[in-house]
Order: C-alpha cells, then sequence, then structure tokens
C-alpha cells in the first residue's frame, strides 16, 4: 500500500460520514489534493471505504496518470458541481465530509442542491494526520533544508553595498530554482536596516539598498516535492556594532537553548517560554512578538505551533521552525531560525548554515 493509500485509510477512520471529498480548482485547496493522492492540479478527490476516485479534465488527465495509482481517475468538465455530486451517487453515497476550513457554507448548500446529498464540515480533518510526518516526508523536508543552505552560501559572499533588497531576493530565487527544487518555500523576505523589524516584509515594495553599517535579515526556504523549509539569517552589512553583537548573541542564546529542549512530551507553550524567559531575562521582552514557531512541511505555517498561547504537545515527527528575535521599531531587528525534527530524545536540526556569530557582507 502507498503513503496515500495509508493517509486515505487514516483519514476514513477519522470522519463521521461515508467518504471525504478534497477539492481543488483555481488553487483552492493544493495542498489536501497533494497529500491524498500526489497530484498537483486541478480536480476533486472523492473517497469512501470502497472507491478513490480523481475528478478532473482534459487538461490534467495525463499529469494525473504519471502522478498518482490506486485511483478511478475520471475526466469532466472542469470544475463543475455536478461531476462532483455525480461521482457520489454512482456509488451509492449519500454523505461526504468536507474540511470546514477550505469550503465556503454557500458552496456546500450549492452542491446539495444538485442531488439528495448530505455535507457534512468537519474542523480540517486532515491537518490533524499531516502533524506528524512520515519518513519519506521527512526526507523532502531534509532535502529542502539542503536546498537552502546551499543557495544561501553561494549567496552571501555574492553580496555587496549598494544591491538592493529586491536584487537580492531575485538572486537567491534563482539559485534555489537552479537546485532540485520545485521554487521558493514562499515570499522572500529580504530586509535591510530599519525594515529588519518588520517580521513579513516585501523587497519588491521597497527600493532600499544596502548601506554600511545595516543588518540585513533573509527569511525564505525552498519547496522541494510540495516540502518546504523555512531559515532566517541575519547579517551586518560591514562592520557590526556592539549593540548589533549584543542582541545577536541574545537572540543566538534564545534559539540555542529552545533547541536543546524540544523533544517529544515538551508541550507548544513551554519550548516558547524558554526562549522568550532568557530574552526577557536579558531586558528585552517587550521586543519579541510573535511565537517561537510552528510547524512545517506542505505548507510553510501548519500544526503544531510554538507559542503562549500554543495548545499542541510535541509528538516525535513533528517538524518545526525555532526562530527567536529581538526588533526595534524604526531602528532594526535580529532573528534566527532553525528547522528542527522532534525526536524522542531531542531534536534533528536540518537547516545546517553557521550561525554562531554575526556575519559580515558586503
Amino acid at each position: 500500500m502507498t503513503d496515500y493509500a495509508l493517509r486515505r485509510q487514516r483519514l476514513l477512520e477519522t470522519i463521521t460520514t461515508e467518504a471525504f471529498i478534497a477539492t481543488n480548482w483555481e488553487g483552492s485547496d493544493p495542498v489536501t489534493l497533494r497529500y491524498l493522492s500526489g497530484f498537483t492540479g486541478e480536480g476533486s478527490l472523492i473517497i469512501s471505504r470502497d472507491h478513490a476516485i480523481l475528478l478532473t479534465d482534459s487538461r490534467y488527465t495525463e499529469q494525473a496518470s504519471q502522478e498518482t495509482s490506486g485511483l478511478d481517475i475520471q475526466e469532466g468538465r472542469g470544475w463543475n458541481g455536478q461531476d462532483l455530486v455525480d461521482g457520489l451517487t454512482q456509488h451509492s453515497l449519500t454523505q461526504a465530509t468536507f474540511s470546514s476550513i477550505r469550503a465556503s457554507v454557500y458552496w456546500l448548500k450549492e452542491l446539495e442542491k444538485l442531488g439528495n446529498l448530505k455535507f457534512v464540515a468537519e474542523k480540517d480533518p486532515v491537518s490533524q494526520l499531516r502533524r506528524v510526518k512520515s519518513p519519506e516526508e521527512l526526507d523532502h523536508l531534509r532535502a529542502a533544508a539542503k536546498v537552502a543552505d546551499a543557495a544561501l552560501a553561494e549567496l552571501v559572499p555574492w553580496i555587496k553595498v549598494g544591491m538592493s533588497e529586491a536584487e537580492i531576493a531575485l538572486q537567491l530565487e534563482m539559485l534555489i530554482r537552479s537546485a532540485d527544487a520545485e521554487g521558493s518555500a514562499f515570499g522572500i523576505n529580504v530586509s535591510a536596516g530599519a525594515n529588519t523589524a518588520l517580521n513579513h516584509y516585501n523587497p519588491f515594495h521597497h527600493a532600499v539598498s544596502l548601506k554600511p553599517g545595516d543588518l540585513l535579515l533573509l527569511d525564505f526556504g525552498a519547496n522541494v516535492k510540495g516540502y518546504r523549509s523555512d531559515i532566517t539569517r541575519t547579517f551586518v552589512v560591514g562592520k557590526p556594532s556592539a549593540r548589533d553583537r549584543e542582541i545577536y548573541d541574545i537572540v543566538l542564546k534564545a534559539n540555542c537553548r529552545a533547541i536543546d529542549a524540544v523533544r517529544a512530551g515538551i508541550t507548544g507553550i513551554a519550548a516558547d517560554a524558554v526562549a522568550r524567559d532568557l530574552i526577557k531575562e536579558a531586558g528585552f521582552g517587550d521586543n519579541f512578538g510573535h511565537g517561537l514557531g510552528h510547524g512545517i512541511g506542505l505548507e510553510v505555517h501548519e500544526a503544531p505551533s510554538l507559542s503562549p498561547l500554543s495548545k499542541d504537545t510535541l509528538e516525535p515527527g513533528m517538524v518545526v521552525t525555532i526562530e527567536p528575535g529581538i526588533y526595534f521599531t524604526g531602528i532594526g531587528g535580529v532573528r534566527i531560525e532553525d528547522d528542527a525534527i522532534v525526536t524522542e530524545t531531542g531534536c534533528e536540526i536540518i537547516t545546517a548554515f553557521p550561525k554562531e556569530e554575526l556575519i559580515s557582507v558586503g
């Protein structure tokens, strides 16, 4: 049995209806469809105890046959609710579960009008399955981290004073795409100077160039077979100030101490507190506003979470980021982020780019 078939089987054990439906039309939910089938195109997947049907259109039928196995691939008329209803009724299925996170109430009501069917919205049951990764998924995440590390190693010596944030982001994108990757894991954050205090920054919205003394923050990742790494490193353009070194060293200690604490059985709240307490004791508690980390996988932000509000307990095979930071509005900030596979006795760090000291560029 393939990993995809095992995932479908596990999913059916968690729902209360006869079937589960995953749809991806015009980008509505590519992650769930890919996780349950391996298919990266547009279509709908109907899963029941006895059948697994993939409905797609003529643009994707050949692709579907190449990317999937064990599915009844049926060619329909594109995104057509009647095709979906017919796929259920042909196997005498009268009710099905959708993820309440991924489908609108309006859409479900419209489908019910097309046949004598009942659709039940449940809170994203697939995301619960995705929390713990299989060995194959872990290998994809390790590969994505290696691509990011290699891209960063090639990028850093190339960076020069006067380059724009956007120029650096484009070069980083090129390096990622020229490796064994589908592309960037998410929109690349290259921020310089005061912009390093902005956690989610778009370098293409501004015309900022590197100046001596600027902090430079790079937050990015690679997408390998759909799985996404997420790494942040902070540099300085030219010679760092004593203040830069002080803040960097505090963030580094928080990162390392949290890494030492992460293991199966620790709660997301407790893991966050390890780093947060260190930063607070150093006098910068008010300057660390976000959570310590989040899960990564087919999405760059998924369960579990490491934060003061987390309800999660870590398990072996979960993969999380560890990314403490200290930020000063209008001045700049430092963040150091690594990706960690949770084990019974600790964690395996899969991002390896050096962080032991504040590296100078330019």
